[in-house]
């Protein structure tokens, strides 16, 4: 049966027969039968959830912003090595938290604020300003957003910004912090310095044949070249089956009517009526007239009776609002009685309003993606299945890819970081570390079984094996040569550079005389800059946080400059405090500034009982599973 069902994805019909599978799922709700583990939610707090899907999202937003030591792109494999999958997990709890508890509080973005937003960025913008629909949906995709998982990201920080600025409104900072934080940010300083040259300094002493013969022994270590291997793989994607899938206008409208309603319809208004009672009792006894349509007249102990309008977030109760806008609420119900307070409350949904559907055409694009990929994945798991067949067979790697029409990927040898003995790096291989890793494990001519099956698969073979090795000396003398003279020129202007320093401090030189006896010319900053240095600050940027490190007037700090030929002397010439009228004029910035960082401190220090109040869920056992199919080898 399962061969019959492999063979026939191959097929033309396979492509209308799955979208019709897909349209009958759709339309009895189950359209999240394809997102497998992604359906797993990380953690929940009321109504608002935290899925691994949104986990991914952000821990690849993290990744493109950050690099390794080495200005490396850094893998998930390696975000979770380093703990920074966990950060960003602990983060995004913080926030599902923060967001249900403006949800309680009646205070979580509207649609309208979402879309004004959206709307107003500049990057969606064509060039006659306008919003443009198609521009949208294009970036979006190129960052890996799905509309409505953007709209939610959108809605959140701007949920959470609200309660922010909620706290800081009703923050009072005292005025000896603000003054502090007013003559920190308004302190300006002058410098002058010079560049030191290493050409102005005597020749150093030429390095000897001994000098090399030492230096190799001491940079043994650092000489030999760690074990290389040479690999072949062939890598079976997803993606790589995305440009087989076809689809007609009937299949794509088909499915769009299918999944409207939960995909692409915004959320309906509803407008009920609320009735609050002083006991419970009295509510119970009036539930009877509400459901026959009374709207309060001679109802026993009613304190009041409103009709309301808005969406989900705009009620502040969660457990009426989970019924009052459930999927099968209809018009007439009756929810409750719930205690709200010192009040018992009862609610009639009077109508219901659907919200604004997306046109197929602005859609169509997203759609056509995700039935592609959809067939994709059932075209990979066909050749995961003849990729299997084939390794049992025993054929060799280029049969194997021969028969799959796939190519075997071949790499010079590489080190266990996918870097070559000339110093280039294999990007290919450093995408994944994981094949680095299990490449060496295997002795020459080795191969692995078949690695991995969620939207990636490979087979590693190692073709050659190279043992650590360190070259011969007289192989290396005369690049030693060049390394240990290059040294010698970066001690010896550094030292003169150090003893320079310690004349200025004794009194023994000054500054423009240090700068005449090795040639140089002394410059200043013709004004004061302050310690967030702007671009056309008179002195370079590179130069003023060291500056403003400095403490006394007349205090010298060495700098590093881009050339490493020379380095730069810069001596602190003055430092100006505001003058009261300056400090006047910048304390409701400072205030701004002081409030925002209170207001941060404060949401920090409640965290545990914000979480406690939206009984916050976390499913640490999702988040362990995220971190295993990201990094097997934890």
């Amino acid at each position: 049966m399962l061969t019959l069902i492999r063979n026939m994805l191959r097929t033309k019909l396979a492509g209308l027969l799955f979208v019709l599978l897909i349209v009958a799922m759709g339309a009895w709700g189950a359209t999240d039968v394809f997102s497998g583990n992604l359906g797993n939610n990380m953690a929940a707090a009321g109504n608002v959830k935290f899925s691994e899907a949104q986990l991914d999202q952000e821990v690849e937003r993290e990744l493109r912003a950050i690099t390794d030591q080495g200005g490396r792109a850094i893998s998930k494999a390696q975000a979770v090595e380093q703990g920074l999958v966990d950060q960003v997990y602990q983060r995004e709890l913080f926030r599902t938290a923060l967001v249900a508890y403006a949800g309680q509080l009646g205070a979580r973005a509207t649609d309208e604020a979402v879309k004004d937003v959206i709307r107003e960025n500049d990057a969606f913008l064509d060039e006659g300003g306008g919003f443009n629909t198609d521009l949208y949906r294009a970036r979006l995709r190129n960052i890996g957003f799905s509309p409505a998982m953007f709209q939610s990201f959108i809605e959140r920080d701007l949920t959470i910004s609200r309660l922010t600025r909620s706290a800081q409104s009703a923050l009072q900072p005292a005025p000896s912090i603000t003054k502090l934080q007013t003559l920190y940010s308004a302190e300006q300083r002058t410098a002058s310095w010079f560049m030191l040259q290493e050409s102005s300094l005597p020749d150093i002493e030429p390095v000897t044949d001994e000098d090399i013969d030492a230096f190799y022994q001491e940079q043994k270590e650092q000489l030999t070249n760690p074990p290389r291997r040479a690999i072949s793989i062939i890598d079976l994607k997803v993606d790589d089956f995305l440009s087989q899938s076809e689809f007609s206008e009937e299949e794509l409208r088909a499915y769009y009517d299918a999944v409207k309603m939960q995909q692409y319809t915004g959320p309906d208004t509803r407008t009920w009526t609320e009735f609050a009672f002083r006991s419970e009792a009295q509510a119970q006894a009036a539930l009877g007239p509400i459901a026959g349509g009374n709207d309060g007249e001679g109802l026993d102990g009613l304190v009041s009776a409103s009709e309301r309008s808005g969406k989900r977030e705009s009620m502040s109760n969660s457990e009426l609002a989970e019924d009052v806008f459930a999927p099968d609420a209809a018009r007439g119900s009756i929810f409750g009685p719930v205690q709200t307070g010192d009040f018992h409350t009862i609610i009639r949904l009077d109508s219901i309003t659907p919200g604004e559907t997306e046109p197929f055409e602005n859609v169509r694009d997203e759609i056509v993606d995700t039935l592609s990929r959809e067939q994709a994945v059932g075209l990979y798991y066909d050749s995961i299945s003849q990729l299997d067949s084939l390794i049992g067979t025993g054929a060799s790697l280029e049969e194997i890819g021969r028969q799959m029409e796939t190519p075997v990927l071949s790499f010079a040898p590489v080190n266990r970081n996918g870097v070559m003995q000339n110093g280039r790096a294999s990007s290919a291989l450093r995408k994944n570390p994981d094949v680095l890793s299990r490449a060496f494990e295997l002795a020459e001519g080795q191969r692995t079984p078949r690695i991995g099956q969620d939207e990636d698969a490979y087979i590693i073979r190692v073709d050659r094996t190279i043992e650590a090795f360190t070259p011969p000396l007289e192989e290396l003398r005369e690049d030693l040569r060049v390394r240990l003279t290059q040294q010698r020129q970066s001690e010896a202007l550094m030292n003169a550079a150090q003893s320079i320093k310690q004349d200025i401090e004794s009194g023994e030189l000054t500054l423009s005389a240090a700068a005449e006896q090795y040639g140089a010319t002394v410059e200043s900053a013709g004004q004061p800059f302050p310690r967030q240095a702007r671009q056309n600050s008179p002195l370079p940027q590179a130069f003023v946080s060291g500056v403003f490190s400095l403490k006394n007037e007349g205090d010298i700090q060495i700098a590093p400059t881009q050339n490493q030929d020379q380095v730069a002397l810069i001596q602190l010439t003055s430092i100006e405090q505001p003058s009261e009228e300056e400090l006047d004029a910048m304390t409701s910035v400072s205030t701004r500034q002081v409030r925002s960082q209170l207001a941060s401190d404060l949401l920090d220090a409640f965290a545990s009982d914000i979480q406690q109040a939206v009984k916050l869920e976390a499913n640490p056992s999702a988040l362990e599973s995220y971190k295993a199919r990201v990094n097997p080898d934890t």
